[in-house]
C-alpha cells in the first residue's frame, strides 16, 4: 500500500513473515523490517489531532485579511496604498494555514514489540483501502503465528506446546473452541504414543 502526505511518501509491503516499511521525506528516507510475530492489531490507537494554536493564528490572519478586502475604505483616493498590507495577511495566512496541515494527524498506530509505533495515515489512499490493508494485516498475523505455534509436533514438551496454544488463545489467534480441540489431539496424540502393547 503506498500512502502519500505533502511532503511524505510511505510504502508498506506485505511478506510472508514480515512487513516492510519505507518512509521518504524531504530530508531523509527509512526502510524498516517488522516481524508479522511483533505486531498487535488488536490493540490500534487512532489518533486524529490539529495544533489549536497555529489554527487560531491562521484564522487571525485569515479574519484579518478578509476584512481589509471587503473594507471599502481602503480604496479611497486619499488612502496609502493597501495592497502591502493585503499581500502580508494572505501570505501570513497561507504560511500558518501550511503549518496547522503539517503538524495535523489523522492516523492508526499499531503496536509492535521492538519498534514502537507502526504508523499508518488513515485516509490515504481511503479509509476504505486503509482498513482492507490492516484487514490483511491481521490475518497474515494470524495465519503465520498459527502455522508457527498451533502446529502439534511430539518432538517438543507437552508443556511447551500447551503454553503455545494457551498464547495463541490469549492473542485471539485461535477460538476457545480450536483451543480446546488442540489440547484435546494433543493429550490423545501423547497417549497414543506412550501406549505398550500390541493390538488384537
Amino acid at each position: 500500500m503506498k500512502q502519500r502526505r505533502l511532503f511524505t511518501q510511505k510504502e508498506l509491503t506485505l511478506n510472508k513473515n514480515s512487513i516492510k516499511v519505507k518512509v521518504k521525506n524531504l530530508t531523509s528516507s527509512e526502510e524498516t523490517t517488522i516481524s508479522l510475530e511483533e505486531i498487535d492489531t488488536r490493540k490500534m490507537v487512532y489518533q486524529k489531532k490539529t495544533d489549536t494554536l497555529m489554527l487560531i493564528v491562521t484564522l487571525f490572519f485569515g479574519i484579518f485579511f478578509l476584512i481589509n478586502i471587503f473594507n471599502p475604505e481602503n480604496y479611497k483616493p486619499d488612502q496609502d496604498d493597501p495592497y502591502g498590507v493585503f499581500i502580508f495577511l494572505f501570505l501570513a495566512s497561507l504560511f500558518s494555514g501550511l503549518i496547522t496541515f503539517l503538524k495535523s494527524k489523522n492516523v492508526i498506530l499499531i503496536p509492535t514489540m521492538n519498534n514502537g509505533y507502526l504508523e499508518v495515515f488513515r485516509s490515504k489512499p481511503s479509509e476504505n483501502d486503509v482498513d482492507d490493508f490492516i484487514s490483511k494485516l491481521s490475518e497474515k498475523i494470524n495465519k503465520s503465528l498459527k502455522d508457527k505455534y498451533g502446529k502439534l509436533d511430539l518432538g517438543m514438551p507437552t508443556e511447551q506446546q500447551l503454553m503455545n496454544i494457551s498464547w495463541l488463545k490469549e492473542r485471539e489467534v485461535i477460538s476457545e473452541l480450536e483451543f480446546e480441540q488442540l489440547k484435546t489431539q494433543l493429550t490423545s496424540l501423547r497417549k497414543d504414543q506412550n501406549k505398550i502393547g500390541f493390538k488384537d
